[in-house]
């Protein structure tokens, strides 16, 4: 996982990360959990972040194939999702602020489109340091309630 190792940078920021996985949490071991993580097996995060699923047709796109190769080549095995998993449910990343203030998303289109840990830790310099000089910085936001 990239964000593993740009961790210190995200929190040299001020930053916390927070993993919410669709994994009821008997299914999870406490070693295969290097982050705080969040079970949300209802997937009401997944609706409330407007998360969408995708289509079995996804996985043949060439991006996509490519990504699978490139991790079963490095030792990573498919497997089939526990009981309940929805295979078809799309991830996304987001940065909120200490308020609940949503500052950025990506919702992914397939299971490949994932931005960089380096685009992250971009993302997050750039809107947790002042603006600079004359800069103004404008960040649309909108509330995020309590989803769990």
């Amino acid at each position: 996982m990239q964000v593993r190792k740009r961790l210190d940078d995200i929190r040299r920021a001020g930053v916390d990360v927070l993993v919410v996985t669709q994994s009821r949490p008997e299914a999870l071991s406490a070693a295969s959990l290097p982050l705080p993580t969040v079970c949300d097996p209802d997937r009401a995060a997944y609706r409330y972040f407007g998360l969408d699923r995708g289509r079995w047709s996804m996985f043949l796109r060439w991006g996509v194939l490519a990504r699978y190769l490139r991790l079963i080549f490095t030792g990573w095995r498919p497997h089939r999702g526990e009981a309940g998993e929805d295979m078809l449910q799309l991830g996304g990343d987001f940065i909120l602020s200490a308020d609940r203030h949503l500052l950025y998303a990506h919702r992914s289109d397939d299971p490949s489109d994932r931005p960089s840990a380096a685009d992250l830790v971009d993302q997050i310099q750039y809107l947790t340091l002042p603006p600079a000089g004359d800069t103004v910085r404008v960040v649309v936001s909108s509330e995020v309630g309590s989803v769990f």
